[in-house]
């Protein structure tokens, strides 16, 4: 079955659905929906319209580049044995992985060639964006929080989270119950759970661990884990960070985005010279 065709080249179904389901996994989605579907489509034709362009271009892939690139792929699997397995069980040769490995890494060349992220950006310019992006630079509120869990909501484990409650005085009180009593993973840390900022925790925990003053600590807080006894231990308040700390980083930003424009502009230039079909009833 064809879903779309290219000039000559045919893009199969089971070659659709390949990158379908690639596409699915970027977008963290479980079904696909219209927007994923055009993207699995767009990107098979993209590539094959740089795939010919590589190859006109005659640009050259050592076979040790691919018996490379092989390996990394046999790597994957437990065994020799696990990755034949899967060339049997989905009806594949090793001559088409190969295949396939080339003209990836054909495309690769061809943009890396042709599109490089090295253009040079005037300090004025950086400088520029910064200013009329400010808010960009600015860092989230965080927290650092332990937190001493018993597991379960009911009342059972609210009176164990209270008895444990009464027990904490200090600081040291806190870190050695946490240790010895939590049922979180995190007591081989005291409780630690590191820093985070708002909208990582579930609202209940977050809304008290956000409100606690350095080395405070809650009374028993209910979530759908269970009980905890949370302590805030540091905070850090959100700043917009300087210029000279995000300067390298958003130069190589822009020019990522540049070599992104070229490149999109060479394909809506391959695009309009190329005679297109997309059967949309089978997407």
């Amino acid at each position: 079955m064809i879903v779309a065709k290219v000039n000559n080249y045919e893009i199969k179904f089971q070659e659709y659905q390949s990158e379908l389901k690639e596409v699915l996994k970027m977008m963290h989605l479980g079904e696909p929906n219209n927007e994923a579907k055009k993207r699995a489509i767009e990107q098979l034709i993209d590539g094959h319209l740089l795939l010919n362009s590589a190859k006109i271009s005659k640009i050259d892939i050592s076979d040790d580049d691919i018996e490379h690139e092989v390996v990394e792929l046999k790597l994957k699997f437990e065994s020799e044995d696990d990755f034949n397995n899967m060339l049997i069980d989905k009806e594949i040769e090793i001559k088409t992985i190969k295949e396939r490995i080339k003209n990836n890494l054909l495309i690769t060349k061809y943009v890396k060639i042709n599109f490089p992220a090295d253009s040079e950006i005037p300090i004025e310019k950086l400088r520029e964006i910064y200013k009329e992006n400010i808010n960009s630079f600015k860092t989230q509120e965080m927290v650092k929080a332990s937190h001493i869990l018993i597991n379960g909501t009911g009342k059972e484990s609210l009176l164990r989270a209270d008895e444990l409650y009464k027990r904490i005085k200090t600081k040291d009180d806190f870190d050695k119950i946490a240790a010895e009593c939590s049922d979180c993973p995190s007591n081989c840390q005291c409780g630690d759970l590191g820093y985070f900022p708002k909208g990582k925790m579930v609202k209940d925990f977050e809304d008290v661990a956000f409100n606690l003053k350095q080395h405070e600590f809650s009374k028993p807080v209910k979530t759908k884990f269970g009980y905890h006894i949370i302590m805030n231990t540091d905070r850090k308040e959100s700043v917009i960070a300087d210029f000279d700390e995000v300067k390298d980083a958003l130069k190589n930003r822009l020019k990522k985005i540049n070599s992104e424009l070229k490149l999109i502009k060479h394909l809506k230039g391959l695009r309009s010279k190329a005679d297109i079909f997309i059967n949309h009833k089978e997407l």
